[in-house]
């Protein structure tokens, strides 16, 4: 059996061709092409276009007999019957409802209600609130479909308007258990009329129509596993599915996930509640963290520099560095204010480029580190802890990480771990088993936290924190 994945993440369209019976895979990566000078919106029919081109390449010569899904989470366009675009999609990074959300913050009670309800915040990174926001710029959402990018994908691909519950709870429409839309938050907003994809099974397909065979090189028919986030398939993909299993992944954003047996509220409404396709997830995110590198890199040494020319420069006993709060993309856990702005508190002109550039890395670290006392206060400490994404391929970020969190982390021993999961879940779907030894059967390498530099780095968060306290937006400490 050969199984195609076709996965359209923040910024690029990636692909996988695995041969379960051999264990052999092949995986193409392309950034996409997006036009405009925010690419946090996006032509989802380019987008679309894009990855099925990329798709067709990596499956000529293979007869495919399974397709399977991954994107992102928190996306949103609204279509009309026949899939014509009315909006373009807007990607998580989105912030246009974000002067709305933080006028909706100021009532406890709904915030409240809505967290308890959902597991999401009041943020713009919702579509819930895009969805509003829509309405107040003039665009009337009543009887038009709202999806995101891989339900478009999806419907493109099938003629079928599907999503499951695990990409469904990130668009704080979903009730918190899983269990269905939730029809009291849609009124609530305004949002009644609002057409939503049908709910089905994370195991389910759906075949090929003969439009998107042609599109691919295909047979019609083959079927269609329905899509899942990125965030919960890493989840997955990495096979940390037992209540405690935490993944981190750190790369165009940061996120730490982990396992629970049901939906958790966090008491100071810093943490969210999702679905992995496998169950509840207990988790907080961060919009800045691989993007606060590249525009570190970009306009400290200029974006043709390559990251390991810069590499040797870092060091641990550099400690005089400013700090960076990591706010360029807005605040997502723990505060929430997508209002909040990144840069350098306490620059001085001694500081070099280098110092600046190492301290973009610890400022990023200080805050997922912010993030994961908020999750272990919920829910305590992990039974283990898996890394991936582009942090790995710094050995100084690395070793950083586990310095700052102070305990060993796992390295992921797959290298596209979201694009792995939904090969794990189409897995799942026809033999009824996660596993199997092309994925499975490797060593895992540990990163040990140095203790020595404990002292050191509890300074720096301290540090870290009481900067971030002062810079909450609309406090003194903010407006002086």
């Amino acid at each position: 059996m050969k199984i195609l994945a076709l996965e359209a993440s923040t910024t690029s369209a990636k692909t996988m061709v695995f041969d379960a019976d051999t264990g052999e895979m092949s995986v193409r990566n392309r950034r996409f092409e997006v036009e405009g000078p925010d690419t946090a919106v996006r032509e989802g029919d380019s987008i679309y276009a894009q990855l099925m081109a990329l798709g067709r390449e990596s499956a000529a010569g293979h007869q495919i007999d399974l397709i399977v899904l991954s994107g992102t989470w928190h996306g949103l366009t609204l279509r009309r019957a026949d899939l014509s675009s009315v909006s373009p999609v807007m990607e998580w990074p989105y912030t246009g409802a974000q002067d709305l959300c933080a006028k909706l913050r100021q009532d406890d009670e709904l915030t409240w209600w809505f967290y308890e309800r959902t597991g999401c915040m009041v943020n713009a990174i919702y579509p819930v609130f895009k969805l509003q926001y829509l309405r107040e710029q003039g665009i009337d959402p009543d009887g038009l479909i709202a999806m995101d990018q891989s339900t478009l994908n999806f419907a493109r691909m099938t003629g079928e308007i599907w999503s499951n519950p695990a990409l469904a709870s990130g668009t704080g429409m979903l009730r918190a258990d899983g269990t269905g839309w939730d029809t009291e938050v849609l009124e609530r907003f305004g949002l009644g009329g609002v057409r939503l994809p049908e709910l089905h099974e994370t195991t389910d397909t759906a075949p090929l129509t003969a439009e998107a065979a042609t599109l691919l090189g295909l047979p019609v028919g083959i079927p269609v596993l329905t899509p899942g986030p990125d965030g919960g398939l890493n989840q997955v993909g990495d096979l940390a599915i037992e209540p405690g299993d935490m993944t981190f992944s750190m790369g165009t954003s940061g996120a730490l996930r982990v396992a629970t047996r049901h939906p958790s509220f966090s008491p100071t409404l810093s943490t969210w509640s999702y679905r992995s396709p496998l169950g509840a997830l207990s988790g907080a995110a961060t919009s800045g963290c691989g993007n606060c590198v590249d525009w570190a890199r970009d306009r400290l040494f200029g974006a043709s520099t390559d990251y390991a020319e810069i590499e040797p420069l870092l060091s641990a006993d550099r400690v005089d560095t400013p700090v960076f709060m990591p706010f360029l993309f807005g605040e997502r856990s723990p505060g929430w204010q997508d209002q909040r702005r990144g840069g350098f508190l306490d620059l001085t002109p001694q500081h070099s480029r280098v110092d600046m550039y190492q301290s973009v890395l610890e400022g990023i670290v200080y805050s997922l580190f912010h993030c994961y006392k908020e999750l272990t206060a919920l829910g305590g400490v992990p039974r283990r802890i898996i890394l991936s994404g582009g942090v790995l391929s710094s050995p100084f970020w690395t070793q950083l990480v586990a310095d700052v969190f102070g305990v060993e982390m796992q390295v992921s021993t797959q290298q596209h771990t979201s694009i792995v999961g939904a090969v794990r879940m189409g897995l799942l779907a026809t033999t009824g088993s996660l596993k199997h030894p092309a994925f499975d059967d490797t060593e895992v390498r540990t990163i040990t936290p140095r203790l020595e530099r404990r002292a050191q780095y509890d300074a720096g968060f301290a540090r870290y924190l009481d900067r971030y306290t002062r810079t909450v937006p609309g406090s003194e400490g903010a407006r002086a």
